[in-house]
């Protein structure tokens, strides 16, 4: 081979090597440093995947706005992940392999479940055994960490069970979920497969043919399909910023004009104060939802998890301000 050819030949494999190095770089540069420990940017996407992956009828795609806001939402969690165990490592608190199996026998007990049906049922809801069992160390971790530095308990009282029952009587679920109860939240979400399909939906609920949480249910193939459109406790500050601002610029009730995302369309309504979109004069009566009393445990458990959270989010805000921190995203 000649002199020329063999340096070009050379020069085009060191050229390889470093697109090769430099791609290596890139996916696996560090996006954030929590108290000397990294996540890397190939973390994080591989939990965004996974996450992705679980939603109902969604394809987020690298490039869309939703999946930036995403990301960092993600990362967020990583990065609480990382403080609750650099905190329970310094308070020597630890969840043991035994526990977590008592409480999963406990759990499908509880459901008249075996393990088969166990995992199916997780299955139905977007998780894995192994994601649902870590999740429940998490938990448990939480509570400890909460019951070590907070030193507060959290009470929900029998008024606030029956308050909470009288605003949301016509929006409580009789279906429970084992991975626990869902938290009503204000945000209708309806998705479809265009933009025509959109407009015809929104006539229907603005001329009182159907009601918002009737359509999703019907015409949805977006998240909380079947809990009428409810996203649970994400709030408009968690939108991606397109159907953020669609959601501002409509009364509390309308529907949006339909909002682009991953080549699907989506409707939105912010639900009233009472935790329900107004029922067009048209529509049926809604109905009157489940008993006081078979309602009861649900609602302590909503609420509790409501308060416990808040209380906890307190706690983390205050470990990471004493934290070394650096986020390079």
């Amino acid at each position: 081979m000649p002199r020329l050819s063999k340096l070009s030949v050379m020069l085009v494999l060191l050229l390889a090597l470093a697109a090769t190095a430099h791609a290596a770089e890139l996916v696996d540069r560090v996006v954030a440093v929590v108290n000397g420990k990294l996540i890397t940017l190939f973390d994080l996407d591989t939990r965004v995947a996974e996450l992705v992956q679980r939603t109902q009828g969604v394809a987020i795609k690298p490039g869309d706005p939703m999946y930036d806001d995403l990301r960092k939402q993600v990362l967020e969690g990583m990065i609480t992940d990382l403080l609750i165990e650099s905190e329970a490592a310094r308070l020597k608190i630890n969840v043991s392999e035994t526990e977590l199996d008592n409480q999963l026998e406990e759990l499908k007990k509880k459901n008249n479940m075996n393990q088969q049906q166990f995992v199916a049922e997780l299955a139905k809801e977007g998780m894995t055994f192994a994601d649902f069992r870590k999740r429940m160390r998490q938990d448990n971790m939480k509570k400890r960490l909460l019951g070590y530095m907070v030193h507060r308990k959290v009470l929900v009282t029998d008024d606030e069970i029956r308050d909470y029952y009288e605003k949301n009587k016509g929006n409580i679920s009789s279906t429970k979920s084992i991975l626990g109860p869902k938290v009503s939240g204000n945000i209708g979400f309806i998705m479809v497969s265009n933009i025509k399909q959109a407009e015809e939906v929104r006539a229907k609920i603005d001329s009182g043919s159907i009601t918002f949480a009737d359509a999703a249910k019907k015409y949805s193939i977006g998240p909380g399909k079947d809990q009428g459109g409810d996203l649970g406790d994400v709030q408009a500050k968690d939108l991606a910023a397109p159907l953020r601002s669609a959601l501002q610029a409509v009364p509390a009730g309308k529907v949006s004009a339909p909002v682009m995302l991953d080549g699907k369309a989506v409707l939105l309504t912010l639900r009233t104060p009472s935790g329900q979109t107004p029922a067009p004069k048209a529509a049926p009566a809604a109905p009157a939802g489940p008993s006081y009393e078979s309602a009861k445990e649900q609602i302590q458990e909503t609420l509790y998890k409501q308060k416990f959270d808040k209380l906890f989010q307190e706690y983390i805000d205050n470990l990471r301000s004493k934290a070394v921190v650096e986020v390079k995203l």
